[in-house]
């Protein structure tokens, strides 16, 4: 007879499996096929994104960018030089409230297009990185109430849909350890519990330093290998600064890293993206 906590981790599983993250997507999906919808940039009826605002998505998102200059808390090379990181396009406008309906509204249907615009940045960064072979993408982990609270995870919905596509870039390895593996646990371990929406710059430093750990078990998958962080929204950089000390810590290599958008820094405490 199972346990209360055996019973709890096999739910788990179920309900972050691939079959279970398709059944939520689907079923919501399908439920607003039935309600009315309305455009989540311009609030035009019957689209969850309208012919122009798409359009103007795209279009934001056709020439990725170097954004490493304006994230203070990235990590520094000995040369005292930021980890490189290439957005698909500011956080503004159409991408951001796409960004943030389809994070925090369940609106899974946006997937297809915020693909193409991580795709873009995906293959710049391999790009800036000289397209090393044998590298490994590897994305900042969600963590386990945003999971819980969403259905899915966001980051992971889009990696591997541009998997399945095959619009990786070519040579880089989305690990299979990013995904869940056994009792449900992650590549990354997160332990912080709370969010970065709310914090300054100062505050997003010290709420996620030490967060993040590669379990001993997965350490050969990471140790001496050329590493590409993948996360959503870039914002100070202490996130993605984390995830590289983490991986540096189990002798992974950080070689630069991309992000779907990228947004100002916060001056003090007000609220903004997670990253």
């Amino acid at each position: 007879m199972r346990t209360t906590a055996e019973l709890g981790g096999w739910l788990d599983q179920l309900y972050f499996s691939r079959a279970g993250q398709a059944l939520r997507v689907w079923s919501g999906q399908f439920g607003r096929l039935l309600l009315p919808t309305d455009c989540v940039a311009c609030g035009a009826p019957d689209h969850v994104l309208c012919a122009a605002c798409r359009q103007r998505l795209r279009r934001s998102a056709l020439r990725p960018v170097a954004v490493e200059e304006a994230a203070e808390s990235l990590p520094l090379d000995e040369a005292g030089q930021p980890l490189p990181v290439t957005a698909g396009g500011p956080y503004r406008r159409e991408l951001s409230q796409a960004v943030l309906a389809f994070k925090n509204h369940g609106r899974t249907e946006l997937a297809p297009v915020l693909a193409v615009a991580l795709a873009g940045a995906l293959d710049a960064a391999a790009e800036r990185a000289g397209r090393p072979a044998g590298a490994a993408l590897v994305q900042v982990p969600a963590r386990g109430i945003s999971r819980r609270r969403r259905g899915y995870d966001p980051l992971q919905l889009l990696l591997a849909r541009l998997e399945r596509q095959g619009l990786l870039p070519a040579g880089l390895q989305l690990l299979p350890a990013v995904r869940p593996v056994g009792s449900g646990k992650r590549l990354m371990r997160w332990t912080s519990p709370v969010g970065q929406k709310s914090l300054g710059r100062t505050a997003r430093q010290r709420n996620v330093a030490g967060s993040m750990a590669v379990p001993p078990r997965y350490v050969p998958l990471v140790a001496g290998r050329g590493c590409l962080l993948v996360d959503d929204v870039l914002t100070t950089g202490a996130t993605m600064a984390e995830l590289a000390r983490a991986l540096r810590a189990a002798g992974g290599v950080p070689l630069g890293g991309a992000v779907l958008a990228a947004a100002s820094a916060p001056a003090g405490h007000a609220g903004g993206p997670s990253s």
